[in-house]
């Protein structure tokens, strides 16, 4: 049944077929999910208090334009919008149904949308470690009924970036926020740290096509999930947060998969010691890798890791980037010559070399600076860098243009008043230019990095973060 059928008497229960699974191992479940047509809220409620009221007005307040249907047993309008008493009394069969009610009933409702003919299925629902009546009862769910997908229980919801389609219940798209077709993607066995990871993402400049929270995996799993993007969007990245997995070698494979499509996948992974394992275990109900599995798996396949939400972002958006070689040599400019000191510190830490310039490549840097300014890369450029409109905009032209130059970091900061010409120079020249132009903007001006970002420049608030970033894009190799 497609969502512009009409419903008459439910199906009548059935076992799966070898035909039923063939066709639903291809549906495009990641493109439903955050490219629904139609979508149903179970358990939509005026009370904002309450996590199906929460799904319904994220919905209904970001331009989504498809079909919304409130279920809701306590009132007839919710939201300003007619609901109904169940799925069954829909007047059309949606793409997706977002169920937000407690677990005991949810598994009834799974099995209602199942028999109606509706193709995923989001469980808000939780479902507590421990309670395997009901995880098990999904499963057959799901196994009578091979054309509904369940994603959950205990799932966040989605963030379907291509739609303006953010079916969940959490804050991070709350006020203004900027839904875009972009081809970066966000999977989350964690609701609340996929949602801290899109709101920062957001916050940095690095826009997200999609979120899916896979929950505690009745169904649809991280490993599933990330073929299907791939195989169903083609994007640049996905980040990944996780903790456990059900099949240790459908993870390796799925990662495997996203190399061989050249996908950069970056993973940041919860449970690394004995205190998260536990908390990991009750949590998320998946039994969490152990060292050795989770470094097999991730090396083998060339993913990146991460330890932090920050650092994820930051390695995201280099390998976003040109990336640079492993044995890139760098120019480094700054106004500051304690900031070169840092900087060339951070690249050779990371195992980053320096261009070598000659005096015949130094003259026309000189005619651009002052007799006080160091030439040798490191190039302190002094405060002079500023003294002429286009004086930065020269000196990072020659930089570009120098041979033995891969790629070219400029260190600024504490400018307030010159923040929009100095973006204008950079940008132009970042733009124009084949080789990698970074920014690190260690001080002051504290949106400079989502602003240049907004720009397409690459930029970091750190000299350390900036050369890690830019060493883990390495490791997968040139764009």
């Amino acid at each position: 049944m497609t969502s512009g059928d009409t419903c008459s008497t439910p199906a009548p229960h059935r076992a799966a077929s070898d035909a039923d699974l063939g066709r639903a191992a291809h549906e495009p479940v990641v493109r439903t999910l955050l490219e629904p047509r139609s979508v149903a809220v179970v358990g939509a409620s005026n009370d904002l208090r309450k996590p199906g009221a929460r799904v319904l007005r994220n919905i209904v307040t970001h331009g989504y334009e498809g079909e919304v249907f409130p279920v809701s047993q306590g009132s007839e309008i919710v939201q300003g919008l007619p609901a109904y008493t169940s799925v069954t009394a829909l007047p059309r069969t949606p793409d997706v149904a977002i169920v937000a009610i407690p677990i005991a009933g949810a598994v009834a409702v799974t099995e209602e949308c199942a028999r109606r003919g509706v193709r995923a299925v989001v469980l808000i629902s939780a479902d507590p470690p421990g309670s395997d009546d009901h995880h098990d009862a999904l499963a057959r769910v799901r196994e009578r009924y091979p054309g509904t997908r369940i994603l959950g229980a205990s799932s966040l919801g989605v963030h379907g970036g291509h739609a303006r389609f953010a079916g969940n219940f959490g804050t991070a798209t709350e006020g203004e926020f900027d839904f875009v077709p972009s081809d970066v993607f966000i999977l989350s066995q964690s609701g609340g740290v996929g949602g801290y990871v899109l709101s920062a993402a957001h916050a940095s400049g690095l826009k997200i096509g999609g979120y899916i929270s896979t929950g505690r995996e009745v169904d649809l799993t991280f490993a599933e999930l990330l073929t299907k993007t791939v195989d169903e969007y083609a994007p640049r990245l996905v980040l990944g947060y996780l903790e456990g997995t059900q099949d240790l070698a459908a993870f390796s494979s799925a990662l495997q998969y996203a190399r061989q499509r050249d996908v950069v996948v970056v993973l940041l992974r919860g449970g690394v010691t004995g205190a998260g394992r536990s908390a990991a275990r009750r949590h998320s109900g998946l039994e969490p890798f152990d060292d050795e599995s989770w470094r097999a798996a991730v090396d083998g396949a060339g993913a990146l890791t991460a330890r932090s939400i920050e650092e994820m972002l930051d390695i995201a958006r280099a390998a976003a980037s040109r990336r640079c070689r492993k044995d890139a040599r760098f120019s480094v400019v700054a106004a500051s010559g304690g900031a070169t000191v840092l900087m060339v510190d951070a690249l050779a830490q990371e195992g980053f070399g320096l261009a070598r310039w000659q005096d015949s490549d130094k003259a026309e840097l000189r005619r651009l600076l002052p007799e006080q300014a160091v030439l040798d890369n490191p190039i302190d450029a002094t405060g002079a860098i500023f003294s002429r409109r286009h004086t930065l905009r020269s000196v990072l032209e020659v930089c570009v243009r120098h041979d033995g130059t891969d790629a070219v970091i400029l260190t600024l900061g504490n400018m307030p008043h010159l923040d929009e010409h100095v973006f204008a120079e950079i940008s132009a020249i970042a733009s124009e230019v084949g080789k990698l132009v970074v920014v690190v903007w260690a001080g002051g001006s504290p949106d400079a990095v989502r602003r240049l970002a907004g720009l397409g420049v690459l930029a970091f608030s750190d000299a350390a973060r900036c050369a890690y970033a830019l060493r883990r894009a390495a490791d997968i190799g040139p764009a």
